[in-house]
C-alpha cells in the first residue's frame, strides 16, 4: 500500500482537535466493534492501538477496570486529545503499529478500530499485533475494505491519472494476513454505510476533519484547479440530489 507516513503523522495530529466532533462514522464503526468483546474479566494489558482521541480507550477502561490500558498512535495530537478524555489512569505511547515498540506475549486484549488501512505494510502490522498477544489473546479489529470510497475512486478516474483515494483491503487479504501472522482463529465480516452529503465539499471536509484525506505518494502535490473540481462534480454520481459516499467496515476477531 502506497501511503505516506510522515504525512499521514502531520494529517491525524492536526485533524485531533476537531475530530470527535466529526467523527460519527467511526463511532458508529467502534460501536459494533466493541460488541465482540470477551464477557469475560479481563486481567493484564489492554491495548488500543490506534487509539486516536481515546473514544474506544475510555469505554474499554470501564469494562475492564483491573486492566491496564495502554493508548497506542502514531500521531501525537491525538494522543494529547485522548490525555484529556481520560486523564488518570491509561499509558500513552506514540508509535508506529508496524513497529510496536511491545514485549512479547505482554498484551491480553488489542483492539483496533480504523487504523491499519492507514498502514503502509498491514501485513507487518498485524503480525506485530501478533506478537504482541499472549497465547490466547484476543484481536478486535476493524478497517476500511475494499469498496470504500468507489464512487470517489470512480469519479476521479475520468479527470485525471493522479491517486486521490487510498487503497483498501479486500476481506480474504485480510483473512490471509490473520493467518500468516499465526492466529489460531478469526471470524472477518463486513457491511456497506452509505453516507449521504449536501454537496461534495461537505464529503471533502469531513474527510479533511477527520484527517482521513488522501496520503497516498502518488497524491497530486498541487492545488486542484476549479476546472478539474467542476468535471469531478460532475462526473460524481448523485441520488436525490445528495452526494452518496459508501464506506465498507470490516471487522475481525482473532485468536492467538
Amino acid at each position: 500500500m502506497n501511503l505516506d507516513k510522515r504525512w499521514l503523522r502531520r494529517s491525524f495530529s492536526a485533524a485531533a482537535t476537531d475530530y470527535d466532533r466529526l467523527a460519527a462514522l467511526q463511532r458508529r464503526i467502534g460501536t459494533r466493534l466493541l460488541a465482540g468483546l470477551p464477557s469475560v474479566p479481563v486481567e493484564g494489558t489492554v491495548v488500543d492501538v490506534g487509539a486516536g482521541t481515546g473514544w474506544c480507550a475510555e469505554r474499554l477502561r470501564c469494562r475492564y477496570p483491573d486492566a491496564s490500558v495502554l493508548l497506542v498512535d502514531i500521531a501525537e495530537g491525538m494522543l494529547h486529545q485522548a490525555r484529556r478524555r481520560l486523564k488518570d489512569g491509561a499509558a500513552y505511547l506514540v508509535a508506529d503499529v508496524e513497529r510496536l515498540p511491545l514485549a512479547d506475549c505482554s498484551a491480553a486484549l488489542i483492539v483496533s478500530n480504523l487504523a491499519l488501512q492507514w498502514c503502509p505494510a498491514p501485513g507487518r502490522a498485524v503480525a506485530a499485533m501478533a506478537r504482541a498477544l499472549r497465547p490466547g489473546g484476543r484481536l478486535l479489529l476493524s478497517t476500511f475494505a475494499a469498496g470504500t470510497l468507489a464512487e470517489l475512486r470512480e469519479a476521479w478516474s475520468r479527470v485525471d491519472r493522479h491517486s486521490h483515494v487510498n487503497e483498501f483491503l479486500a476481506p480474504p487479504t485480510l483473512e490471509r494476513l490473520l493467518r500468516e501472522a499465526g492466529f489460531r482463529t478469526w471470524r472477518v465480516g463486513a457491511e456497506t454505510i452509505r453516507c449521504r452529503y449536501p454537496s461534495l465539499t461537505a464529503l471533502f471536509r469531513e474527510l479533511k476533519g477527520i484527517g482521513a484525506h488522501n496520503v497516498t505518494q502518488d497524491r497530486p502535490r498541487h492545488l486542484v484547479g476549479k476546472g478539474r473540481l467542476r468535471r469531478l462534480e460532475a462526473a460524481y454520481p448523485r441520488g436525490d440530489g445528495v452526494v452518496v459516499a459508501s464506506f465498507v467496515p470490516a471487522y475481525v476477531i482473532a485468536v492467538k
